[in-house]
């Protein structure tokens, strides 16, 4: 059976560490496969205002976007079709716990990405990580949320907290982002679920999609995908989770994996 989707994680994906926008090649690789009507998604843990064209430093315009692990997804208009939000009085919670433990603590809105805690040395992390601060607001007075609630949150904390962190907000999925780093989601949105509400409404099955990634938060989304592909760069647990292991980001993997299994004049 052909594939008819493909589901493509971002940040050591289709983008290396530090730069800024999608290889020349795989644009074009991934256009032609429109053409060829291929459905092609972006599933991310970037926000919405984070992951347009105009951030990735492309004109390609994916078919859907699954963003904020699995929290927003956005047509190719950037359309919100579909979110979830993590609960008031988890937001409360997590923001209790961050300043307790002096811990690091950024929200996701629809705005902005707002540090509720430890503003200085977030900036300094997403600095050194990132290279540069776009999209980051002083959120230190705690009440963005009582505007909107948020679709996700970061928090930098040593692995011993996972736990207790856990067990305090159980409306919340943590998932490790970095070493000593997790992303946090409500509990019912992640990047298999959000792929999986796009493809019902496409009349795609899960066993026609191809899913890359290359981290903690695409597990479930390889595992549940028709063929799932791990990239080079990915940890030796997502690489046994995976059908296959394409090339590096830096080697330009997401093409070597659309030249394998689309095939064509790509």
């Amino acid at each position: 059976m052909p594939y008819r989707a493909l589901a493509l994680d971002v940040d050591g994906t289709l983008i290396c560490a530090g730069q800024k926008q999608i290889a020349p090649q795989t644009t074009a690789a991934l256009k032609a496969l429109q053409t060829r009507g291929v459905m092609v998604a972006l599933t991310t843990g970037r926000s919405a205002f984070a992951s347009d064209g105009s951030t990735l430093g492309t004109d390609f315009m994916p078919d859907w976007r699954v963003c904020a692990n699995g929290a927003q997804i956005l047509d190719a208009a950037g359309n919100i079709l579909h979110e979830k939000r993590i609960k008031a009085g988890d937001v409360e919670r997590i923001t209790a716990f961050a300043e307790q433990n002096e811990l690091p603590l950024t929200f996701t809105f629809d705005d902005a990405y707002y540090i509720y805690n430890q503003y200085a040395a977030y900036v300094a992390y997403y600095t050194a990580h990132a290279g540069e601060v776009p999209y980051l607001r002083d959120g230190t007075d705690r009440c963005r949320h009582r505007q909107s609630l948020p679709f996700g949150a970061y928090i930098i904390m040593p692995r011993k907290f996972h736990g207790e962190l856990a067990r305090l907000c159980p409306g919340i999925k943590l998932m490790e982002a970095a070493l000593g780093s997790y992303d946090i989601s409500p509990s019912d949105a992640d990047k298999k679920h959000g792929v999986g509400w796009m493809l019902s409404r496409l009349g795609i099955g899960f066993n026609e999609l191809v899913a890359v990634g290359d981290s903690e938060n695409d597990a479930e989304l390889l595992c549940a995908a028709g063929l799932g592909v791990a990239m080079g760069n990915a940890p030796a647990h997502i690489k046994t989770l995976a059908d296959h292991v394409t090339d590096s980001v830096q080697e330009n993997g997401v093409l070597a994996v659309i030249e394998r299994f689309f095939g064509g004049d790509c």
